[in-house]
């Protein structure tokens, strides 16, 4: 009972703009899960089959957008209009502070995807990090949904440490 007090504590003291970024954090962080139990969890056999990969591919983009639409449409029913307002200076530097570690983040899966790429292509089998079929799809993938969860994460902890600049 009292963890659940805590909870409601918690959410009381979240603003409808943390809200927000806490509902898309927590939701990414399913998608990254989802994709990732899915190939963990497939048979070498479906890893190479090319419909299976597009097919997970296809859930993953569905996922996304229901889950990204249910949430806006419950968003604006609990949001006593808020979604309607402009961002203050203060949520606009929190929005752009969670676009720099996220762009590294991005940038760095797309760099091992293009290794993984050209290794896969030369047959250099000794620098491969990995062997999965479709590997640089799958880093890219992953990479972008990393990126979601640094850059949600980032402004998550700059709103509630109010550490707008540093």
């Amino acid at each position: 009972m009292e963890s659940n007090n805590k909870i409601k504590a918690f959410l009381d003291s979240l603003s409808f703009r943390d809200l927000t970024i806490a509902i898309e954090f927590l939701v990414t962080g399913y998608i990254l899960y989802f994709y990732l139990g899915e190939i963990t969890a497939a048979t070498e056999q479906l890893r190479q089959d090319p419909s299976w990969v597009s097919g997970l591919l296809l859930k993953v983009i569905v996922i996304s957008i229901v889950t990204s639409i249910a949430g806006q449409l419950l968003l604006s029913f609990v949001s006593d209009k808020d979604m309607d307002k402009p961002l203050d200076e203060r949520e606009k530097l929190i929005a752009l502070s969670g676009c720099k570690p996220a762009y590294w983040v991005l940038q760095v899966g797309v760099c091992i995807s293009i290794f993984q790429y050209s290794a896969e292509a030369q047959n250099w089998s000794q620098a491969l990090l990995f062997e999965l079929p479709f590997a640089p799809l799958h880093i890219l993938v992953i990479a972008f949904l990393l990126a979601e969860l640094v850059g949600y994460g980032t402004q998550l902890v700059k709103a509630r440490l109010g550490a707008v600049y540093g």
